[in-house]
């Protein structure tokens, strides 16, 4: 019997499903399917889950992209009481092997192929390497050993209908059922666990704070790893009842198309989408006026993304958001507010979304007045349970008081918002003066011909440590390094301004959006080239 509150996620495919069964669900290229029969397919795939031996507890993992098997058994696992994993085609053969040998899935779903890249070798090595994995499930041609999806998890089985109902009856808001791997920019990356609980109070505020309801029609091109696919648009839309639109890739025409085809009204994305978005021709020809809210993360906005959304925004009445958060609490903890000007959107990721708690502390986690740089920690429902196996981290992080340390750096204003410096592992010290690199990015970043910019610590024999700044100009322009120390003198003090600037036409990205400084910092390690000057 399902319980009256809606205290665990799957209950929110139910939801919907009793009151607007015939209502677009989910969408995926010519594949539609309501919310009726998502809650079908969701059923279908948990009793697959009970046949192949899964127990409560246990992981299942899905290597693929955004799809409507993504959606299904994400919530299928959760019904179970299972913890589920997205892991992407992009990852290597070494990455992937690393994430399922320490989340020990039991079963493992897994597209045939991705784009042009035939996943059946890398199937096959993981299915002969691990002894736990009770199943593999493939999307597309089986390889030897493993079964069909359609075959395997679409088969009805009415005999374990009782059984589903003993199992999800069984299962608690406190349980884990989302595992999501950090970067690993600081070391190996570490398996985030999440709760019903802590999901569903996330979501909670951001339907709020977004404004979301079940009108919406949201695009999710994100990779199935990543805590937008997983909560921020994933989970949020279905909480929401709207409508879901995949997309297993990132290509910016095609998405530009999908944008005005299916009358997508909240795009979630990170600023380099938008920026690759604006090169496309198809952006200026695109439909925006279904879209109500233009929303980023990850990283902060450049110049010219406010200025071209600014513009959408001006002829649509949309509005813009942004705000700040992490794996660890599964999405946003901070958001702008409609009516905030520019300057603030661009400058600030918002403030904390009540009952949230946030403070600003220094080394010693003592909380830090207004205008002071420090460490953010936060506090709430919203938190992640733990690493995956790691409770000496989790502790490292956790104090008793259940606040979490993030790591990040951010100053607070008289309003509560926050203007992030950097991550801790960042700042460094040239002649005992504290600089935090985020600062001079922005700087840099206000330059008309500059794209965005990285400022990372090398070693100095006079100072300890130095910045050298590496610039990416806007496409089709030109900018010096003797323009940008000057604007960098003239706007702050002399310790702080980089030692070096290096112009190159494209600088290493993660996957968030921000520049890959640990690619650069290995580059100068090895005596790489660093570009030109």
């Amino acid at each position: 019997m399902v319980r009256q509150q809606m205290d665990l996620t799957w209950h929110y495919v139910e939801k919907w499903a009793r009151e607007k069964p015939d209502s677009e669900a989910l969408v995926f290229g010519d594949q539609r399917l309501t919310w009726q029969q998502f809650q079908h397919e969701m059923d279908l795939a948990a009793k697959a889950f009970l046949a192949a031996g899964v127990e409560p507890g246990q992981c299942v993992a899905m290597l693929a992209m955004a799809r409507t098997e993504f959606a299904v058994t994400y919530m299928a696992a959760a019904k179970v009481g299972a913890l589920w994993l997205g892991l992407t085609p992009k990852h290597t053969l070494d990455e992937l092997r690393y994430q399922i040998a320490d989340s020990r899935p039991a079963v493992l779903i897994a597209v045939r192929s991705y784009l042009d890249k035939d996943l059946g070798e890398t199937l096959r090595a993981l299915a002969a390497e691990f002894d736990f994995l009770k199943r593999v499930i493939v999307i597309g041609e089986p390889i030897d050993g493993a079964v069909g999806y359609a075959r395997f998890v679409r088969a009805e089985r009415p005999e374990l209908a009782e059984a589903l109902q003993r199992r999800a009856g069984r299962v608690q808001p406190d349980d884990p059922m989302l595992v999501m791997y950090t970067s690993g920019s600081t070391g190996k990356p570490k398996g985030v666990v999440h709760t019903h609980r802590s999901i569903i109070a996330n979501i909670r505020r951001e339907l709020e704070y977004f404004h979301m309801n079940e009108a919406d029609r949201a695009l999710l091109h994100f990779p199935i790893n990543h805590v937008a696919a997983d909560v921020e648009i994933g989970f949020a839309t279905i909480m929401g009842g709207g409508t879901l639109v995949f997309l297993d890739r990132f290509d910016p025409g095609e998405s530009l198309r999908i944008i005005q085809q299916e009358k997508i009204t909240v795009l979630g994305q990170i600023p380099v989408m938008f920026l690759l978005q604006f090169k496309d021709p198809g952006f200026f020809t695109t439909d925006f006026s279904s879209v109500r809210a233009f929303i980023w993360a990850g990283a902060a906005a450049p110049k010219i993304m406010m200025d071209l959304l600014g513009h959408v925004c001006s002829q649509t009445g949309a509005t813009m958001i942004t705000g700040y958060g992490s794996t660890e609490v599964c999405g946003f903890v901070t958001y702008t507010r409609p009516g905030d000007d520019r300057d603030t959107l661009m400058r600030t990721a918002g403030g904390v979304a009540e009952p949230f708690e946030l403070r600003i502390v220094d080394s010693e986690r003592r909380e830090l007045p207004d205008g002071e740089i420090g460490e953010i920690a936060v506090r709430g429902p919203f938190l992640m349970q733990g690493y995956l196996n790691r409770p000496a981290d989790t502790a490292a992080v956790i104090d008793a008081q259940g606040w979490y340390y993030t790591g990040d750096l951010a100053s607070r204003d008289a309003r509560g918002y926050i203007t992030i410096a950097g991550r801790i592992s960042e700042m460094f010290k040239t002649g005992g003066e504290n600089v935090y690199p985020r600062e001079i990015e922005e700087l840099l970043e206000s330059h008309d011909k500059v794209l965005f910019a990285a400022v990372v610590a090398v070693p100095d024999a006079l100072y300890q440590e130095v910045g050298w700044a590496y610039v990416m100009p806007m496409p089709g322009q030109t900018v010096t390094g003797e323009a940008l120390e000057a604007l960098c003198r003239a706007k702050m003090a002399n310790y702080k301004v980089p030692k070096r600037f290096f112009i190159r036409e494209l600088l290493p990205m993660l996957g968030s959006g921000k520049v890959d400084k640990l690619a650069l910092k290995q580059e100068i390690a090895a005596g790489a080239g660093n570009g030109k000057q």
